[in-house]
């Protein structure tokens, strides 16, 4: 009996092995998936980390994720990849060609009219294209070119979004600022509120003070409700820069640098016609066209194809070997006289376009200087004069009602006066941070690395002007 009921508890315990052993390769499997996925599954919280986990965000700090996580840099980063692939492609000779033939009627092999017994009789040949000489150096001329000017543009982004994010920092730094001082006001409005209704309780003020209190504490409310949109915004704005999502998390913005000397503006403006990508970018454009005009011109020329080859057709051995030289015939030179033509107006084309991307550039140079300018005299008005005659009117206002010998709206007009100032001050503090990094970017660089080249012979860069011949 025992015998037989082992035999039965057999199948059940190997069904229980097989089922452990497919648990245990499942859970393997399992823990390999989530060590593999667990990086790009936490890509968020690991980008987040580094900008949330620390209590006061920098500038620069901010600046340096953008430039590391943008998907727009990533692109182009691989578009520069893919144009540094095609230099040593375009510069190669093309493939050479083997060709093969059979007459069919060899295959049967029979005999010969000799009495010997006949193979198949094909033929076999290699070639190679040459292109005229200098044409593969040309062609990788032209690549090496685009590459160039391919990295010029991935420089440019980088201007671009380090402006963008420092603006959005001050943005980020404005709204920060701007909830803290409504928050305090709302304070001061709750505390005065509370002195209205103690005056009016004595019989000494009037119930209209209490309800203008509330009346300011309901604005700054939602004054606050605004400005706390606008955090939202600019918080969203920062995360697209950063390819997160929107509600990711952002911390704290640390103060602004207070206003510091920026080079002359002769100084940024010789920088930037000689430095700036994107200037150098079509610089290296009209580079690759006028060497894809002297590519148009060897089309003139012939490509040479050298081929060797071998013929069993041929009884004769020594007529079975072949070695030849051939030429294309360029008889249509119609068309390539439009290929010249083609390439020369796209030689203008660019010329054109350095033309207006340099007035452009000099334009935004000159109206972003005159915005670090205001900007730097607004916030010394603000700070020297607006601020401390705000807090004194504030606090007069303040102790002559105290005193009973002011009125509640008098307060009320103060402290709204003193709220605009700070809010005045903190706003041009942010703008002339954006105003720097603006200058920064059309000038072609950091302001305090900004080199002199005033004894630089600007006329060399301005060879490639508009020609109208």
């Amino acid at each position: 009996m025992a015998i037989g009921l082992a035999a039965q508890l057999l199948p059940v315990l190997e069904r229980v092995r097989l089922c452990a052993r497919y648990a245990l390769l499942t859970f393997a499997w399992l823990l390999l998936a989530a060590t593999l996925v667990a990086p790009r599954a936490s890509w968020a919280q690991s980008s987040q980390s580094s900008l949330s986990s620390a209590p006061v965000l920098d500038a620069q700090a901010l600046v340096a994720s953008v430039l590391q996580q943008n998907a727009g840099i990533h692109a182009l980063r691989a578009a520069l990849d893919a144009a540094a692939a095609q230099v040593e492609t375009a510069g190669s000779l093309p493939d050479p060609q083997l060709s093969a033939a059979v007459a069919p009627q060899t295959l049967d092999g029979l005999d010969t009219p000799t009495g010997r017994t006949r193979g198949p009789n094909a033929r076999f040949e290699i070639s190679q294209a040459i292109p005229w000489p200098g044409t593969l150096g040309l062609r990788a001329d032209v690549a090496s070119r685009q590459t160039q000017a391919a990295s010029e543009s991935v420089a440019a982004l980088q201007l671009q979004l380090s402006a963008a994010t420092r603006s959005l920092y001050a943005d980020w730094r404005y709204a920060t600022r701007a909830l803290e001082i409504n928050s305090a006001n709302q304070q001061l409005i709750s505390d005065l509120q509370q002195v209205a209704e103690g005056r009016y309780a004595a019989g000494l003020g009037r119930q209209q003070d209490v309800l203008q209190a509330a009346v300011q504490r309901q604005r700054l409310a939602h004054q606050a409700i605004k400005l706390k949109r606008l955090q939202r915004n600019v918080r969203s704005r920062i995360n697209r820069l950063l390819t997160r999502p929107p509600d990711a998390p952002i911390g704290t913005p640390s103060a602004l640098p207070e206003p510091s000397p920026i080079p002359a503006y002769d100084i940024l403006r010789r920088r930037a016609i000689v430095v700036h990508p994107v200037l150098r970018r079509i610089e290296r454009q009209i580079d690759a066209d006028q060497d894809r005009t002297a590519l148009a011109h060897k089309a003139f020329y012939p490509d040479l194809k050298v081929f060797a080859g071998y013929n069993s057709l041929w009884d004769a051995t020594e007529k079975r070997w072949v070695v030849g030289v051939g030429v294309s015939l360029p008889w249509d030179r119609s068309k390539y006289h439009a290929g010249v033509d083609q390439a020369q107006a796209k030689v203008r084309q660019s010329q054109f376009e350095l033309a207006d991307r340099r007035a452009e550039l000099l334009s935004q140079l000159d109206q972003a200087y005159a915005g670090v300018e205001e900007a730097r005299h607004s916030i010394a008005l603000y700070e020297q004069q607006l601020a401390p005659l705000a807090q004194a009117s504030l606090s007069a206002a303040r102790i002559a009602y105290g005193a009973g010998d002011g009125s509640f709206l008098e307060v009320i007009s103060a402290e709204e006066k003193k709220l605009d100032v700070d809010l005045n001050l903190e706003r041009a503090r942010a703008d002339y941070f954006s105003a720097r990094a603006e200058l920064a970017r059309w000038s072609g660089g950091e302001l305090a690395a900004a080199p002199d080249y005033s004894d630089l012979n600007l006329d060399v860069f301005f060879q490639r002007a508009i020609s109208h011949e």
